[in-house]
């Protein structure tokens, strides 16, 4: 997937990177793609670190592919990380990407799942555990 010039990325660029990430983490309510667009607009429109070509493919192909929909965001990485440099700043833009998107919804789940659990008793909690069994069933 080629289509955009080689990047040269500093380190602020990466925690640049990896903080857009943290903060779309706990919007995409409806999974990762429901962020997509402005994804679409950071890293296409103001970073120019994706050519629209790459971002496109890079969607395509994880949709195509059996497994989770939110690979597309360790293409997006991947392919940040290819113009960045080649093999070993791709993996740096893959875990960055992945784990700025993974980190702050799954430990809110977490958290929230042990406070729950500590707290079973309270009549709230109990009430929310009935009214959400028939959905999650």
């Amino acid at each position: 997937m080629s289509g955009a010039p080689m990047l040269t990325l500093g380190w602020g660029d990466w925690l640049n990177l990896f903080s857009h990430y943290l903060s779309l983490s706990l919007l995409s309510i409806g999974g990762a793609i429901t962020t997509a667009p402005d994804m679409y607009r950071y890293l296409v429109d103001q970073q120019h670190w994706l050519s629209d070509s790459q971002f496109n493919a890079s969607v395509t192909i994880a949709q195509a592919a059996p497994g989770p929909n939110v690979l597309f965001i360790a293409l997006l990485g991947w392919n940040i990380g290819m113009n960045a440099g080649g093999i070993p700043t791709a993996l740096l833009g893959v875990a960055l990407t992945m784990s700025g998107i993974l980190l702050p919804s799954s430990t809110l789940a977490y958290v929230a799942a042990q406070w729950g659990h500590r707290n079973r008793g309270l009549r709230g909690v109990q009430a929310f555990r009935q009214g959400m069994a028939p959905i999650v069933v």
